[in-house]
């Protein structure tokens, strides 16, 4: 739940850091891999020597370095050296000073990441407070309004700090004045407050602060720094290590050093969001998990949702948990939420893709009437505020099976994710034996359909998904490759090009659509020519949709390339932002050799990276991967076995995972045209043969 981490230069990076820049001091809150607007940077400490300052006290740094469980850096300013460990709701740093006749300890309350008040999503402080309770200990909070998804309430983090260094003198500020000796200071909108402890040190002396946060209270935040015995740094950054080596631990790969690096560091980052909040919740009490920092799901259904399932499933079962309850308490699912707060909806209602990922692969102790019931509503009440949470248009898409330029902003994209959706929705209904619930959804799965102009075409190709108007005409002056960021009458974060191929629920029916499969494999191969963006997570599937028209090869070809040329360990080794570790995700599954289709429970066959690697479930069954005659130039499956028995297709589902067992491929530098070519070895559709967990 903490995440502390030194904020830089104009603190406006939504993640604190930056490459360049003094360093303005550590802050306790943060997001991990987002983008956006600024959110958190709560409660700022600083190091500093001399006579303390309410202003200005940022640093050059020098030799920064990070590891699991550790960061450093020297402050060029201050000849003060800081280093940083936590345990789950505390930091614990370690001030090394040069001999000083005062060293200082400054904590800023009315911190935060902010990129001015014009900025739509900034943040701004509401209310704070510093108080001394003694000459080691300084308590208070810090409540902040806006950011990321433009909350209009407030979050408060509150903190309690105490330092192994008695304090000789102490002070608050106010507004840049400082005020010796006082013990509390507090202020509201756009107030500036602190404190701090200031001491004599000698040279090399390490001064060590423990500081605890907390949702609910003062004392909640100084029991959970309480938690870290005494000052043990060593012993603290031990135990973090341990705690990551078992959830790394749970994937083996026999890999070169390099490819470790890369595909541990993925595995880390998609399991740093959402943040587990449980018993922090300062809205309800609730016997159910609390997660926060969905941010957003719709870049995390796809990959990073599937991966914990598979290898943190007690994890996973308890975030679905936290999305029913917070359906309970507030009335609707996020499609994101940070600050204990709804918003902002990237496309459809994509924790529906959540709960029929998790339903279909059987995760345990999760209310799945109620599930349902939050999917339904999803699937059929306007929301009174669309920004935040549910389906916007969703009349029209019921009355007239699209969504109108008129009715919703970005509609081409936003209906290619309703039907997605609705066969989330279908899925759940089909499993809880609710029959004529499932047939209404799987027929409005296909209202994809409904803006698909079969005689557009673009490049040679005929078929696209193109925004119609409500009395039913097309978007005029409209071309395949139109897109916009956000808002528009077009798509979000993507194009016609990607988006015509978002169809998971019905692959076959879009190969026809698109002239039939060699027609289709001419399209992907377009695409990827000119189209394709790896960095955005509408076409994270699309590398492996060769697969359903027979051409698992070039599915090989594809996502090989894209792991080998994209992906590096090096500071710029993500191919764009990593979305709360869904790039992350993309990699650590593609690199094993096969990939979700999120909400289904099937998996397609790629082009495995490591010549082994070894899955440990949950119940102590390991899964293994083995591709014989592995290298660079060969990335083509030419079988593959499971369990000794040949695979004729390129699939797998979640079963043939979870009960354990050993996948083997034989790999080639050319295609076996006899094996990935079967088509009609498709998985059930429509879920057929779905039965209740």
């Amino acid at each position: 739940m903490i995440k502390p981490g030194p904020d830089v230069g104009n603190n406006d990076q939504n993640s604190g850091w930056a490459p360049s820049g003094k360093i303005n001091g550590f802050s306790q809150t943060h997001v991990s891999g987002t983008g956006g607007g600024p959110k958190y940077g709560n409660i700022l400490v600083q190091p500093t020597t001399g006579n303390p300052s309410a202003n200005n006290y940022g640093s050059p740094r020098a030799n920064e370095h990070c590891a699991i469980g550790y960061y450093s850096v020297e402050l060029l300013r201050y000849d003060t050296k800081v280093e940083i460990t936590a345990a789950e709701r505390a930091a614990l740093y370690r001030f090394t000073y040069p001999a000083a006749e005062q060293a200082n300890i400054l904590i800023d309350v009315s911190h935060c990441l902010s990129r001015g008040a014009e900025f739509k999503e900034n943040q701004s402080i509401v209310g704070s407070e510093a108080s001394v309770l003694s000459p080691t200990e300084v308590c208070g909070f810090s409540s902040v309004t806006g950011g990321w998804n433009c909350q209009t309430n407030s979050y408060t983090v509150y903190f309690y700090a105490v330092s192994d260094t008695p304090a000789t003198i102490w002070g608050t500020w106010h507004n840049g004045e400082l005020h010796a000796d006082n013990k509390k200071e507090s202020g509201g909108a756009k107030e500036r407050n602190g404190a701090w402890l200031g001491f004599p040190t000698k040279a090399n002396q390490a001064v060590n602060l423990k500081i605890g946060i907390s949702f609910v209270s003062i004392d909640q935040a100084k029991a959970n720094a309480l938690k870290i015995n005494g000052f043990d740094f060593e012993g603290t950054r031990a135990a973090a290590v341990e705690i990551w080596n078992k959830a790394l631990g749970t994937i083996d790969i026999t890999a070169s050093p390099e490819e470790r690096t890369l595909f541990y560091t993925s595995i880390y980052h998609a399991m740093l969001m959402p943040v587990d909040r449980t018993g922090e919740n300062s809205l309800w009490q609730s016997s159910e998990p609390y997660y926060d920092d969905f941010y957003a799901i719709w870049d995390t259904f796809r990959s990073s949702t599937p991966l914990l399932t598979l290898i943190a499933q007690d994890r996973q079962s308890d975030i679905l948990r936290a999305l029913v309850d917070i359906y309970r308490h507030e009335g609707w699912l996020p499609d994101a939420r940070s600050g204990n707060y709804n918003g902002r909806t990237q496309g459809g209602s994509d924790a529906d893709m959540m709960l029929a990922d998790g339903f279909v692969k059987h995760l345990p102790n999760v209310d799945w009437q109620t599930a349902y019931e939050a999917m339904v509503k999803d699937a059929n009440v306007p929301p009174l505020n669309e920004f935040k949470e549910g389906r916007g248009g969703i009349n029209d898409w019921k009355a007239t099976g699209f969504l109108s330029i008129e009715s919703v902003d970005r509609p081409g994209s936003k209906q290619m994710e309703y039907a997605a959706n609705d066969f989330a929705v279908a899925t759940v209904a089909k499993g809880l034996g609710k029959t004529e619930d499932w047939k209404t959804y799987l027929q409005r799965s296909a209202n994809w359909e409904n803006l698909w102009d079969t005689n557009f075409e673009a490049e040679g190709f005929k078929g696209f998904i193109r925004p119609r108007h409500r009395d039913g005409t097309w978007k005029a002056d409209f071309s395949a490759t139109q897109g916009c960021s956000w808002g528009g009458d077009t798509f979000y974060e993507g194009d016609s090009w990607t988006y015509s191929l978002f169809v998971p629920q019905d692959m076959l029916r879009l190969i026809e659509m698109c002239g039939g499969n060699e027609r289709f494999t001419q399209r992907l191969d377009a695409f990827f020519a000119h189209h394709f963006d790896v960095s955005n997570e509408p076409g994270f599937l699309t590398p492996y949709l060769y697969a359903w028209a027979g051409r698992q090869d070039k599915t090989c070809e594809c996502v090989r390339k894209i792991v080998t040329m994209q992906y590096h360990a090096t500071p710029s080794g993500l191919p764009g932002n990593d979305d709360s570790g869904a790039m992350a995700s993309w990699f650590a599954f593609s690199a094993l050799g096969f990939f979700p289709v999120a909400g289904q429970d099937m998996y397609v066959i790629g082009s495995p990276l490591y010549s082994k690697s070894t899955l440990h479930l949950t119940g102590g069954k390991t899964f293994t991967v083995i591709a014989e005659n592995n290298s660079p130039r060969n990335c083509y499956v030419l079988s593959a076995s499971l369990n000794g028995k040949q695979l004729n297709g390129p699939w797998l589902h979640h079963e043939d995972i979870v009960a354990g067992g050993t996948l083997v491929f034989t790999m080639g530098t050319t295609p076996n045209a006899n094996w990935g070519c079967n088509v009609s070895d498709l998985p059930p559709l429509h879920t057929d043969g779905m039965t209740s967990p």
